[in-house]
């Protein structure tokens, strides 16, 4: 019996319409994916409402404590930040007015801004806002930014319409990072009425503001008559719903409940390419996600966690390569996502074989990196993951393949905001969850792996590769911080903290009355300009 018809065996018992549809040959799966499309134009009118249907419940609606890429979606429609991502990933300004001025040491970054802004409490938006915002970020005791922005030393309003940060080190992926929540500025007179609870009534600059939010049912935005562009938006009203069942979302798009869907199931997507009445928008990711293992996170606390898993490498090592990842992606994806080996995606500047190149699938190998680390087997575990029919369909795939080497993984289905929390707390032994993805390499590395940093769910760390994680950021040649990145992926795959898996291709579908709406490659649907199509 050979491997895939050993898998497709092994996975039909578990997941029957997964290993049905990857199992056997799909029409035009390659053609599929590689047709690339970021959105579809057409005239629109003005008014109406939208629904985008997310796959999860967003986090906190506070660009300093957000984590999750479902409060991405929502931010893109109601907090611009300095600068943006375009459709080849490059920084451009958005509430900035050009790319930063860097000093000749890299030490100071002079930013202009775009004049004539108003949040969208009709208060200005002007340098000691920015500052504002950055120094929150920087100093509140809960900010999942701080790392982000370790190197800012201090905020400096030069004038008005000009900030200057001053920095530790040079560090050169700071504009990456102003583009994404880091670089999201608040209304401080929100700010001052409700501190650490920003979130239940966020102001902040974007083509629509924040109305009302019930829990696990709808976050509502209206079109802002604040906004700088305002010309440009068409929509009266979005409503955001958390709807995790795949096939529920892609039942009430077709039904016109919903207008945008995030995102579509891949088993529907050579349908829903072909299918009248809906837009596929394909764009491929600079997203990972695969397994973080908990090592050291105690309670937040860097201390002692019991188990092989974390007490041994070896044992690390053979979960790696007890896993399938071509294999993976063709039973759980049908081929329309592609495997991951590390942080950095292949579209990246910085990418390399060395950094591409993924560990081999080789249960022998992992049998004997068992029996080498002494340990009892099967090698009991429990794998956390975010509950929904895709995430389900991977534990299931993963725990059939590990058990061959002598793994047994025990599926813990957890909803999405409570997986994020005991992820953060470390309360897991394997958590499945991945990141968004960044344009820079550091930005998909260095808040995982380093010391204290937000994200370092694994709680793992060396002072060694800290340290060359420092000095790849501080680096501003482009091939000598490709040398480092191949150092330091090689670094991460040895110790196998993060374990990862595949790389998401991001499709998005929408109604075809609907013109407008943009996806990038890092994944963010963009309403600012859409609308209802003309006649429809």
């Amino acid at each position: 019996m050979t491997a895939r018809s050993r898998w497709c065996a092994a996975v039909a018992v578990l997941a029957v319409t997964a290993a049905t549809a990857a199992c056997s040959p799909l029409v035009d799966v390659e053609r599929t994916a590689a047709q690339e499309r970021a959105s579809v134009q057409a005239p629109t009118v003005r008014g109406g409402e939208a629904v985008i249907a997310l796959d999860q419940e967003p986090d906190r609606l506070d660009p300093t404590l957000a984590t999750t890429l479902a409060g991405r979606q929502v931010f893109a429609s109601m907090c611009e930040k300095l600068y943006d991502v375009d459709a080849r990933t490059r920084v451009v300004p958005q509430l900035a007015a050009a790319l930063p001025e860097v000093s000749p040491d890299g030490l100071e970054l002079t930013i202009p801004l775009r004049p004539g802004v108003r949040f969208n409490d009709g208060t200005p938006f002007d340098a000691e806002a920015v500052r504002t915002s950055l120094v929150r970020h920087l100093t509140l005791e809960t900010s999942a930014r701080r790392t982000e922005l370790a190197a800012v030393e201090s905020v400096e309003v030069v004038d008005p319409l000009t900030v200057r940060l001053r920095l530790s080190e040079p560090y050169a992926p700071l504009p990456s990072v102003l583009a994404d929540r880091a670089g999201m500025i608040m209304s401080p007179a929100r700010l001052a009425q409700l501190g650490e609870d920003f979130a239940d009534d966020p102001v902040c600059v974007g083509p629509f503001d924040f109305v009302e939010r019930v829990q696990q049912d709808r976050i509502v935005l209206e079109r802002s008559e604040h906004y700088y562009d305002r010309e440009q938006v068409q929509l009266d009203r979005l409503v955001y719903r958390a709807v995790p069942d795949d096939n529920i979302r892609l039942a009430n798009l077709r039904s016109g409940e919903y207008d945008v869907m995030w995102e579509v199931p891949t088993p529907q997507v050579p349908i829903v390419a072909r299918e009248k009445g809906v837009v596929l928008l394909n764009q491929p990711s600079i997203q990972y996600q695969g397994l973080t293992v908990n090592i050291r996170n105690v309670g937040g606390e860097t201390g002692e966690v019991t188990g092989p898993l974390a007490d041994d490498p070896r044992v690390r090592q053979a979960l790696s390569l007890a896993i399938d990842r071509e294999m993976l992606t063709r039973i759980a994806f049908n081929g329309l996502y592609r495997p991951a080996c590390g942080p950095i995606p292949p579209t990246s500047e910085f990418a390399t074989p060395a950094t591409q190149t993924c560990p081999p699938h080789d249960p022998q190998r992992a049998r004997e990196l068992l029996a080498e680390a002494g340990v009892r087997t099967p090698v009991r575990f429990e794998l956390m993951l975010a509950n929904s029919p895709t995430n389900s369909r991977v534990g299931q795939i993963v725990q059939a393949m590990v058990a061959e080497a002598g793994f047994e993984a025990v599926l813990r289905p957890t909803e999405s905001t409570t997986a994020i929390a005991a992820g953060k707390e470390g309360r897991f032994e394997v958590f499945q969850i991945g990141w968004s993805g960044r344009p820079d390499p550091h930005g998909n590395i260095a808040v995982f792996h380093t010391e204290g940093s937000s994200q370092n769910y694994s709680g793992h760390f060396t002072p060694e590769t800290d340290a060359l994680i420092q000095q790849a950021a501080a680096e501003q040649d482009v091939a000598a911080r490709t040398a480092l990145y191949e150092r330091i992926v090689q670094d991460l795959q040895a110790r196998n903290n993060v374990i990862y898996l595949w790389r998401p291709q991001y499709y998005t579908a929408h109604s075809t009355g609907i013109a407008g709406v943009v996806v990038n490659p890092d994944g963010i649907i963009r309403m600012k300009t859409a609308g209802h199509v003309a006649g429809s």
